[in-house]
């Protein structure tokens, strides 16, 4: 997994008092970019964002007249500056009537150097094309933050650092939309109203601009109300499934009492010009019984999203948990491990039973960890454990990511550099003896316990190895020295060799137990992934996998959709993909979970795409926060894991 090495190594005991930080506090620790000294000093906490304009005009020029403002409190000084001017600090966009994401640059002045609450106030915004399409008329909205850079009061740039999981909010997104428009004239209107018109019944209300050119846009977040006799109804900003905005505003028609003949909707749009700043107020009349809609043509998709079900009718998804192997090397920490994920509704554990040198089972190949607890078999117990609770087991081989302590106990297979240097981590995947080691490991742990699969991680080469046998080696191949080897050609041989161990795991595995499931995490990115030797599409096409798992790991829901749509668009057999999700978030140099309502987002995302189950990354920050909202709502249903099903196919 890309991040374990910064995994908080947290006990199962410990895990129900685990408290996550606040969600807007970023201690100011830098990344060390570009070879700079690593930046440290600060603390500040962000309080609020709020856009002044819900319209904004689009013009010929290279920015946008965005009004943000930025409400934080200063912990700890220190001076310097926090803004996203440029590079990749920037605000991540989307143009909803385009489905694309965007980026743009802003000089928000978050100063430091001075204590207490401020607001930084932003005046325009710059789109950056290396990072996203032009801007283009219609809705947006912003959708989180990359890095943050940390400038002097000069004007010199010191780091760049990550911003907390505060920019992330589901929330923000809901509400920081505006629509793009050409203001060099334009009319607001209210156009359309659509109601069960039933006491405490939907209501909803389309706003939109006819801009200079005779376009129309809808405009959401104005200050738009219903006056229905007496009350008063105040409308939000109406979003789907995936936090779309509609482009309509919605609210509930008042309980217990008769809805009048004709109600009144009046709307006041802000809106940032050529000329400067100006509202425009609006109001329009409806007879009651206009637009009439069922209850079910109002409901938001996100309530929509129907989950295949058996002929039992239970619930058909994978629903899975990466386990790191501190979490169970005790009986204690074994049962807790099962315990909540069972309470967080989850069918499938992959303990992580390999690691390193780590080797969290019993086998004759290697030995078992010394801090296991004395008579304990880890694997067996959770087996049992987790089979009861009617979990499935599949444990977890880091493939390649050995250490030196391993290298001690099985010479002569370490990954060599351009100078000759010894890598300390990775096996070199190109030695036979190392990969029939680790097949045969793999193939033991099938054959000795009851296991219900087994899984693949850093199945890549992860380093390079130029050590003598692999430059005769390719030479031999292709012909010529590997210092000279193309791109293309380190993807073909770096494929062969971690081919190999894919398909050769899924034919000892499946010898000894023909239902177990053959599953890998891969990279996210499938250019990165190929260049060490993974070929996902082709190991699910081939019948090696019965499930890929690309970790995507990233903050902004809409990028995890992009990357989703990207697996399901390259996969033949659609059901063989299983999003890995992550439960964990950087602020500065810290790690703590996420919030839960990101990780509600980033499932229904996945459901919404068609997409048969998630695996989420990892225990340790399955804090109860968390753990409360999968069990209580995004998996409140009992679910039994899709490949399970007559139809989900090898």
């Amino acid at each position: 997994m890309k991040h374990r090495l910064a995994a908080v190594a947290v006990s199962s005991v410990l895990l129900a008092g685990l408290v996550p930080a606040q969600d807007g506090v970023l201690d100011v620790r830098g990344i060390g970019a570009e070879g700079k000294p690593p930046y440290a000093g600060g603390k500040v906490e962000f309080l609020g964002l709020a856009l002044s304009d819900q319209l904004v005009h689009l013009g010929a020029g290279e920015g946008i007249p965005l009004r943000l403002e930025i409400r934080y409190r200063v912990l700890e000084t220190a001076p310097v500056l926090l803004n996203s001017r440029f590079g990749t600090e920037y605000w991540q966009l989307h143009l909803y009537d385009a489905d694309t994401p965007a980026a743009v640059h802003t000089r928000e002045p978050i100063d430091l150097s001075r204590p207490g609450e401020a607001v930084a106030r932003v005046e325009m915004a710059t789109p950056d094309a290396r990072y996203g399409p032009p801007l283009a008329k219609g809705l947006a909205g912003i959708r989180g933050h990359r890095y943050f850079l940390v400038d002097r009061a000069d004007g010199e740039w010191l780091d760049v650092v990550h911003p907390p999981p505060f920019f992330s909010r589901p929330e923000h997104a809901r509400e920081l939309v505006f629509t793009l428009a050409d203001l060099r004239t334009f009319r607001v209107e209210i156009a359309a109203i659509e109601s069960t018109w039933q006491p405490g019944g939907i209501l909803r209300v389309r706003v939109q601009v006819r801009d200079a050119d005779g376009d129309t846009f809808a405009v959401v977040g104005a200050g738009t109300t219903v006056t229905a006799g007496e009350e008063n109804i105040p409308l939000r900003t109406q979003v789907d499934g995936l936090g779309f905005p509609t482009g309509w505003v919605s609210g509930a028609l008042p309980e217990g009492r008769e809805i009048p003949a004709r109600v009144t909707v009046r709307s006041a749009v802000r809106a940032m010009t050529p000329e400067g700043p100006v509202v425009r107020e609006v109001s329009r009349e409806f007879a009651r019984g206009e637009g009439m809609r069922t209850p079910g043509d109002l409901v938001q998709a996100a309530a929509g999203i129907d989950l295949p079900r058996g002929a039992d009718g239970l619930v058909r998804e994978t629903r899975a948990l990466w386990v790191n192997p501190r979490a169970f090397l005790t009986r204690e920490g074994v049962e807790g491990v099962v315990e909540r994920a069972a309470a967080a509704g989850l069918n499938v554990i992959v303990p992580d039973i390999f690691l390193r040198s780590m080797l969290v089972a019993r086998s004759e190949r290697f030995p078992m960890h010394a801090d296991v607890e004395e008579g304990l078999d880890p694997l067996a117990h959770m087996i049992a454990k987790a089979h009861a609770a009617g979990i499935e087991v599949h444990p977890w081989f880091c493939v390649m990511y050995r250490d030196p302590a391993f290298h001690a106990h099985f010479p002569g297979v370490g990954v060599v550099d351009r100078e000759g240097k010894t890598v300390p981590n990775p096996a070199d995947v190109h030695r036979p003896e190392y990969r029939d080691f680790v097949v045969g490991l793999m193939a033991d742990m099938a054959r000795t316990y009851a296991v219900d699969g087994i899984h693949l991680d850093y199945i890549r080469a992860m380093e390079p190895c130029y050590c003598p046998k692999c430059r005769e080696e390719f030479a031999e191949r292709f012909g010529k020295p590997l210092a000279e080897a193309t791109a293309e050609e380190w993807t073909a041989w770096q494929r062969e060799a971690v081919g190999d161990i894919v398909r050769r795991t899924a034919a000892e595995v499946r010898r000894v137990r023909p239902d177990a499931i053959v599953s890998a995490a891969v990279f996210a990115n499938l250019e990165s992934g190929a260049r060490q030797g993974q070929d996902p599409e082709g190991w699910v096409a081939k019948g090696w996998l019965d499930l890929v798992i690309p970790m995507d790991y990233k903050m902004d829901t809409l990028g995890v959709r992009a990357t989703e749509k990207q697996f399901l668009a390259m996969l033949e057999r659609k059901e063989a993909l299983v999003s890995g999700l992550c439960l964990y978030a950087r602020s500065g140099t810290a790690v703590s979970p996420r919030p839960a309502e990101l990780v509600r987002d980033q499932i229904q995302t996945v459901r919404g795409l068609g997409i048969h189950g998630y695996c989420l990354f990892e225990f340790s920050y399955l804090d109860d926060p968390i753990r409360r909202l999968l069990g209580g709502e995004i998996n409140a249903e009992k679910a039994v894991p899709y490949f399970r099903g007559p139809d989900a196919g090898r």
